[in-house]
């Protein structure tokens, strides 16, 4: 078999080695637009947590700090009363707040589910 003439062996091979480094290049974005997305949804869970935790802080606020009329209808306890026992379950019951939620947030969840009878589920959507 005869072999094909340097030119058209030289064009093959430039054309193998074009296609080599199109389908790398194309690879190369590709990984890089992964990376990019990864980030972009890593980026959107932290802003959701945060605002999570924003929404979390007010919701308590206006249970616990911002009335007493507010406090009683929702935990049937006034604040002072509310703030004593956090304190006496801190002291002498040893509770403790987690990385998660605080003392006052795991005692007004309790408090307002036994007040309003409701169920976890219904719980977790009122205090995020």
């Amino acid at each position: 078999m005869a072999r094909l003439p340097l030119s058209t062996r030289t064009r093959r091979r430039n054309m193998a080695l074009r296609n080599m480094m199109t389908s790398i290049i194309v690879i190369y974005y590709y990984m890089w637009s992964l990376l990019a997305m990864a980030y972009k949804r890593r980026c959107l869970k932290i802003e959701q947590r945060i605002k999570n935790i924003e929404q979390r802080n007010v919701r308590l606020s206006n249970l616990i700090r911002n009335s007493d009329p507010a406090c009683i209808s929702q935990l049937r306890m006034d604040r002072r009363t509310f703030y004593t026992l956090c304190e006496m379950l801190s002291d002498v019951g040893g509770l403790k707040a987690t990385r998660n939620m605080s003392l006052e947030e795991i005692v007004a969840q309790f408090l307002y589910t036994l007040s309003h009878h409701l169920k976890n589920s219904t719980i977790k959507e009122f205090f995020f």
